[in-house]
């Protein structure tokens, strides 16, 4: 899908596409995921800190795409990625319903609807697949993010009491989910079916409740 461009003053109008990740978008996405730990702190990672080399990134992706309830959706303008979204699902047949939401947009393309329309698109993705609960956690004074994921129909359900130390301060963390719908997936389409069990180093790999997964980029976002 494109996403029509609503630059402000000073920013390009080229369209941007919202599309599922492919494998060969490996190294283009490792490069946006260490430019957003560089220029935001409102990811998980600090600057450096990322040792993922492209071949991890290209099985990762891999791994995504062979999972049912787990996508990568990228956003793309003028050639290159401007920002991604992960939904990672449960891999256990209680949890597989619920996916795990990650996102990061690099500041140059702030204030131009590639969040909401990844979003949108994730939803769109999630009901097609069965999904029930979407479910992130992020910075209590992200408001950007917060403001997003509010319009879009996200509830808070809970704080992390300073279970992040950043910039030489604990921070908390908020709880947000949104509960879908499901019952209009087409009747007899398979939903959320889970493959082999993965390794503990797996991105798209979810724990089961109480713990909400854990990601390099776990539930953050920088717009």
């Amino acid at each position: 899908m494109e996403n029509p461009p609503n630059p402000t003053k000073g920013q390009s109008r080229e369209r941007v596409r919202i599309r599922h990740v492919r494998e060969g978008d490996a190294e283009a996405l490792l490069d946006l995921r260490r430019q957003l730990d560089r220029e935001t702190a409102f990811m998980l990672l600090e600057p450096g800190e990322r040792i993922t080399t492209i071949s991890q990134e290209t099985a990762q992706i891999r791994r995504c795409l062979d999972a049912d309830n787990s996508t990568i959706l990228v956003a793309e303008a003028s050639g290159r990625l401007a920002g991604y979204l992960e939904a990672h699902g449960g891999e256990y047949r209680r949890n597989r319903r619920t996916a795990e939401l990650v996102i990061g947009i690099l500041q140059e393309f702030a204030g131009r609807g590639i969040g909401t329309a990844l979003m949108s698109e994730a939803e769109r993705w999630a009901r097609r697949h069965g999904i029930h609960r979407l479910e992130l956690t992020v910075m209590e004074h992200n408001e950007t993010a917060i403001s997003l994921y509010g319009k879009m129909g996200f509830d808070v359900e809970g704080r992390r009491r300073d279970s992040l130390f950043v910039e030489d301060s604990f921070v908390d963390e908020l709880y947000m989910a949104k509960l879908l719908d499901i019952r209009t997936v087409q009747e007899g389409r398979p939903a959320a079916t889970t493959r082999s069990p993965r390794g503990a180093d797996d991105p798209c790999r979810s724990e089961p409740f109480p713990r909400i997964p854990r990601t390099p980029e776990s539930g953050q976002h920088s717009a």
